[in-house]
């Protein structure tokens, strides 16, 4: 149970919440309806929108404190405009009844990556617009028609379908807006690409509404998916808010395709808008979530073939760089040595008597023992540019560019006296321990020849190495014949 203090503590902390959202939305609903919005507010209403991404970042023990001071913050910004007290009472119930219902219907926000993947979460935001709106819209009409004698279809279409509309418009932008891929877009270089794509779509959208006399509206959808493709579903977000203000700015001073509706058509100017701007959500908010599983499914694809390729490129035993990737690395060193002009050397090493080690312990002990190998010539090729690599059965291999036969033979050294330091029991060897054998080689390429010289003499060493006793190492230098092969 909470002790006293903490329960103090959680109560101021509400009751923050309550006086903040208060003083907020105070400001904001004044200033909609003073200075910037008019009487655009029967086609597209953007608080309650923004209200329900909040709900949905917060916890839900938070939202009664939360829609308290909302409802107040607005109701004082309606009642200094033109509503009663009693009125207003009574639409700040229908606005907190809509905001709650439609934000219980929609999940959690956590991420927006997260929040678009949820099962059936076009149809969870589809059931937001409807229901919320529809039950306080229902209410609202039949307050309007009861205290104001208003037609009930009309008062429903001015609260329903205006805040449907804003839910639609300012929703996905808010919860956008906390979002990592939102400040990706305007970080670093990302700013100039965002910057450019958005003017592009401003420039777009304003040839579609101010343009009269040739029907652009057809590049509004357009406009979108290129927005979406371009900077994903937090771009798209604030294009299609733009685009509703904008139309409804148009529309209110009577510009653009809407501004000068016909009085013959069944449905009204308003109306008309809504159904437009309403198409627009509803098939670019389906279409972007496809837009981004499809990304998703692309870097996952992408992803996996790229685990592929690493795990083609490793031998499953160790770990360690198989035969095919140690092949491919010896020939672009090999490249990369004789056009710098810089030495290569290779050391191939093999574990003594490992045939009868296999015989005595067991395969599982060899494995073992290999795996411990690996390890010691992992943990010695210190240098990122170093490919270690297990050559097939017991051998292994070690490349090393920019090193001469010296520094090789040094490594090899510490190799083999790191190995023999495991004490891995070998009651079949001499020296009653697992030892090792290395060969080592160093050639600074020419034009003439092929990496497969060095490989030659790295096996040259280490059949010297073996022929000399084993566990110990073995280096041979190349004389003006590439195939001849001196142990030293």
């Amino acid at each position: 149970m909470q002790s006293e203090p903490g329960k103090r503590l959680e109560l101021y902390r509400k009751i923050r919440l309550f006086v903040t959202f208060a003083l907020l939305y105070a400001g904001i609903d004044i200033g909609l309806n003073k200075f910037g919005f008019s009487n655009g507010w029967t086609i597209l209403w953007p608080l309650n929108g923004v209200t329900i991404a909040v709900l949905l970042r917060r916890r839900r023990s938070d939202w009664l404190a939360i829609m308290a001071g909302v409802a107040l913050g607005t109701g004082v910004g309606e009642c200094l405009d033109t509503n009663t007290v009693l009125m207003e009472i009574g639409l700040r119930t229908f606005s907190v009844t809509e905001v709650v219902l439609s934000a219980l219907l929609l999940p959690a926000f956590t991420t927006l990556d997260s929040w678009l993947r949820r099962p059936r979460i076009f149809l969870r935001f589809a059931a937001a617009l409807v229901v919320g709106p529809g039950v306080s819209g229902v209410m609202a009409a039949l307050l309007f028609h009861a205290t104001q004698h208003q037609r009930m279809l009309v008062a429903f279409d001015d609260w329903a379908t205006a805040d449907a509309l804003g839910i639609a418009a300012m929703m996905p932008l808010a919860l956008s807006l906390y979002s990592t891929e939102m400040r990706k877009l305007f970080r670093g270089r990302a700013l100039v690409r965002t910057t450019c794509i958005l003017c592009l779509a401003a420039v777009s959208l304003w040839l579609s509404l101010e343009v009269t006399g040739y029907p652009l509206l057809f590049l509004v959808y357009p406009t979108l998916l290129l927005v979406d493709l371009t900077l994903s579903f937090p771009g798209s977000a604030i294009a299609f808010a733009g685009l509703c203000f904008y139309a409804i700015f148009l529309t209110e001073h009577n510009l653009g395709p809407f501004g000068h509706w016909p009085s013959n058509l069944g449905v009204t100017r308003d109306v008309g808008l809504q159904i437009f701007l309403g198409f627009h959500v509803l098939a670019l908010f389906p279409a972007s979530i496809l837009i981004r599983e499809r990304r998703r499914l692309v870097e996952d694809l992408n992803n996996s073939n790229a685990q592929l390729l690493m795990l083609a490129s490793l031998d499953g035993l160790t770990g360690l760089a198989n035969r095919r990737s140690l092949d491919e690395n010896l020939s672009q060193e090999w490249k990369r040595a004789r056009r710098l002009r810089t030495p290569l050397a290779l050391i191939m090493m093999d574990v003594d008597w490992f045939k009868q080690f296999n015989d005595r312990y067991g395969h599982r002990a060899g494995d073992d023992c290999l795996r411990s190998a690996a390890a010691v010539l992992r943990e010695r090729s210190r240098r990122a540019e170093d490919h270690v690599g297990r050559f097939g059965g017991e051998e292994f291999v070690v490349l090393l560019p920019h090193t001469d036969l010296a520094g090789a033979q040094h490594m090899a050294e510490e190799i083999r006296e790191a190995i023999y330091a495991l004490k891995i029991p070998h009651q079949d060897s001499p020296w009653e321990f697992i030892t090792v054998s290395l060969g080592c080689a160093a050639i600074t390429p020419t034009r003439d020849g092929t990496e497969s010289e060095l490989m030659s003499l790295a096996d040259a060493a280490l059949y010297e190495a073996k022929r000399a006793g084993r566990n110990c190492v073995q280096t041979v230098t190349q004389k003006s014949d590439p195939m001849l092969v001196t142990p030293e």
